[in-house]
């Protein structure tokens, strides 16, 4: 998922600064019920630091009714590439089946596509998600050459 709208940064501000606009606390919202209504069962959710991405989380996990320990806010996941966004879902999943991963673009679409192989989709949108299923026995498989999944844009 990429993270909701936020709010430009200010003059003396900092882009990891910059919080969630109304629109986007709203719009996050939102696709934390279409998340909800697609009974995906999410087990985890990984996030970037980055102020927009925790209060993306935050609503996600509100709405989901995950606790705090269901959440890891991962550094690596700033500004990633898709490489380093696979590498942290590997470090990162602890045990989970059912993963999110909040994210900036372009890295968190890139990987969508990458993963999700011919999808053609472009970037995010703020707030859309892909929703990609895998039939492997292990997230190591997502570092290796070839991995690929079918997909669904959200």
């Amino acid at each position: 998922m990429r993270h909701a709208a936020a709010l430009p940064a200010a003059i003396d501000g900092s882009d990891f600064e910059r919080p969630l606009s109304a629109q986007g606390q709203a719009a996050a919202a939102q696709s934390a019920r279409r998340l909800a209504a697609a009974a995906l069962k999410i087990e985890r959710i990984l996030y970037s630091p980055a102020h927009r991405t925790r209060d993306t989380a935050a609503i996600v996990a509100q709405e989901l009714a995950l606790g705090a320990s269901a959440m890891e806010a991962v550094p690596a996941l700033y500004a990633a590439s898709p490489r380093t966004l696979r590498q942290a879902i590997v470090k990162s999943h602890a045990g989970a089946r059912v993963l999110l991963v909040i994210g900036h673009n372009p890295g968190i679409s890139e990987l969508g596509q990458e993963l999700g192989v011919g999808l053609g989709y472009g970037l995010l949108a703020t707030s859309a998600f892909w929703r990609l299923a895998f039939d492997v026995d292990s997230w190591q498989r997502l570092v290796r050459p070839g991995s690929s999944g079918s997909a669904v844009r959200g």
